[in-house]
């Protein structure tokens, strides 16, 4: 009974053996017949491919070597820009654009790539008046951009984004056009400065709508420039005399000279200060500020005060 049992132990390992080793057998088989099949594919396609056929392959698998290379080489990283927005006919009448440009572009507005996660991101709006129907706008945005290290450059959909590039941007409702003009740097930081400028032969109809405590805004609401003084006097020039032969100093009661201290809003930049407009703070500057129901242009500053204690 013993040795029967044995028996039959030796005859079913030896099945299973068996099993094991024909299961092995077919796969090594399969996997010849595998290798073989590709092999006369590649026979095949050999013979029906010519020299320029050939060429054609190793072009494109060069390029694809390379721009897989390319991409290995960057990185995804958000920084931050600014973008001076630009009117599109700039060769026209320069580059400021109309009043209705960004008017529905908010803070918090994005853009989502095709997977739809968000890649640009709009964080602050910047729009002054320029006069007539012009304004001057600064986009603040935060941007998904790919790092090249070899070239130290960001790319934003395969273009770099250096200062001077241009910039298409297609949010919902508006296409944002500029230029760039700062890459991965702080937000801007803005103070108040306090200026004294004279206006020369002023007619009296804008002249008595020039008072202290005038005040002008941005879209925001925040403070641009603020009157503080004001000295209204008759207008006087010089004049040649032909009896006397010099030039003589002459009242004009017709028209007016006004000497004011304005409180501005200003940035510093390449070690200068200018007003919003880039008007550049220094004793001699031209400087122009709207006003809700006037214009004060070609006003020259006189004398630089001491920065008002308010900032933001």
């Amino acid at each position: 009974m013993i040795k029967y049992t044995r028996l039959n132990s030796n005859n079913i390992l030896f099945e299973l053996t068996s099993k094991r080793l024909n299961k092995k057998t077919q796969l090594s088989t399969k996997k010849v017949a595998f290798m073989i099949r590709i092999i006369q594919k590649i026979k095949f396609l050999k013979s029906r491919l010519n020299f320029f056929d050939l060429a054609i392959f190793f072009t494109l698998l060069i390029v694809l070597i390379f721009f897989t290379y390319n991409r290995l080489q960057r990185k995804s990283t958000w920084i931050n820009i600014r973008v001076s927005v630009e009117n599109t006919d700039w060769w026209y009448r320069g580059s400021p654009p109309a009043y209705w440009y960004v008017n529905d572009l908010k803070v918090g507005d994005f853009i989502k790539d095709s997977l739809g996660n968000p890649i640009v991101e709009v964080i602050n709006i910047d729009n002054y008046d320029l006069g007539a129907y012009y304004r001057d706008i600064y986009v603040d945005l935060k941007v998904k951009v790919d790092f090249d290290k070899n070239k130290n450059q960001y790319f934003y959909e395969f273009k770099p984004l250096v200062v001077g590039s241009s910039l298409t941007l297609n949010f919902d409702k508006e296409q944002l056009k500029g230029l760039v003009v700062k890459v991965d740097e702080q937000e801007m930081e803005y103070f108040y400065k306090t200026i004294r400028v004279e206006k020369k032969i002023v007619h009296p109809s804008l002249a008595n709508q020039i008072v202290a405590g005038l005040k002008s805004y941005d879209v925001k609401g925040d403070l641009v420039a603020e009157i503080l003084e004001v000295k209204n006097r008759v207008a006087t020039s010089y004049e040649f005399s032909d009896i006397r032969g010099q030039n003589i100093l002459v009242n004009d009661p017709d028209y007016r000279d006004l000497e004011l201290v304005l409180r501005v809003k200003c940035f510093k930049d390449l070690d200068r200060e200018f007003y919003i407009n880039k008007t550049v703070i220094k004793i001699g500057s031209m400087i122009w500020i709207q006003f809700a129901d006037f214009a004060l242009e070609d006003a020259r500053i006189i004398e630089v005060m001491d920065n008002s204690s308010i900032s933001f």
